[in-house]
């Protein structure tokens, strides 16, 4: 088994340094990490791996911010480019891991080969113990997904493997020959947010079996790259691409939900919530046109 790790870097500065410890610290060793640099400005991140980073890697640094699906996007290319890599690992850099992270998902992959992609439990970097991602599903009523256990303490203790049709991709290994032969890429236009929605939603309309086991883990530094969830950035995105996929899916439930909230977001003043829905309307036309 040989992994590709892509990880996308954008105002990373401050989590760079947990994420090179917990690389350089893993017991599986047949990995090749490619970095993609959208935050075009900052040299931090790249000094810091070129100096402290002691297993293999490959720098890109994009002349603009493309995006996290679109560095994703290029991490496939780049990995599928060699036939010798089995799988790929989504990863995010604001994460950090214990040293059997990768051992054991390679493990796991082997002894099960019906799993096509694999997700861990992932946890809260603060407060310690408190669940991000147990496990998930897509949900067409909310025109998104679902997280099980979130915000919650860990009580799901169980080492069963099972079958979810959700994982997101700050942490999702995937084998090569899926993407290959169904050519399946992360939509670019999302730039940022539901971009592992949408893709996990792909893999599984082609079959690609995604399962969650809880016998791994990872700690998630939560929004360190866009400020959180309250943020305008966040809010933009968030509110844009769950319309824009909800119109491109022909989603009713999302529909009569934008119809509701657009009258909301209008008489709250809600400046970049309308905006965000003015967007995704406009993406949708130019999608039609095209």
């Amino acid at each position: 088994m040989k992994i590709g790790i892509v990880t996308v870097l954008f105002k990373s500065d401050s989590v760079i340094d947990g994420f090179i410890e917990s690389m350089n610290a893993q017991s599986f060793r047949d990995f090749h990490i490619l970095f993609v640099e959208n935050d075009v400005a900052s040299f931090h991140c790249e000094q810091a791996i070129r100096n402290e980073l002691t297993v293999p890697f490959t720098f890109v640094r994009n002349r603009d911010n493309a995006g996290v699906a679109a560095g994703n996007n290029q991490g496939i290319d780049f990995f599928l480019g060699d036939a010798s890599y089995t799988h790929i690992l989504f990863l995010n850099n604001d994460i950090e891991v214990n040293p059997d992270f990768l051992q054991k998902q390679a493990d796991i992959l082997t002894d099960h080969p019906e799993i096509d992609a694999l997700a861990p439990k992932m946890f809260y970097y603060r407060p310690n113990g408190k669940v991000w991602y147990a496990g998930g599903k897509l949900s067409y009523l909310k025109g998104g997904c679902r997280h099980f256990g979130h915000n919650k303490r860990d009580r799901l203790t169980r080492k069963a493997l099972y079958r979810v049709d959700y994982a997101p991709t700050c942490s999702l290994i995937v084998k090569t020959w899926p993407l290959r032969d169904a050519g399946i890429r992360m939509w670019e236009e999302l730039f940022v947010y539901y971009d592992d929605t949408v893709f996990c939603h792909e893999l599984t309309q082609a079959g690609i079996r995604i399962y969650f086991t809880p016998s791994i883990h990872l700690w998630h530094k939560i929004s360190s790259s866009t400020g959180g969830a309250k943020s305008e950035f966040s809010r933009y995105f968030m509110t844009r691409n769950w319309l824009y996929w909800g119109i491109r899916r022909r989603n009713l439930a999302v529909l009569l939900s934008a119809l509701a909230l657009g009258g909301f977001h209008f008489l709250a003043r809600n400046k970049i919530e309308m905006r965000a829905m003015r967007d995704a309307l406009r993406m949708t036309r130019s999608l039609s046109k095209g």
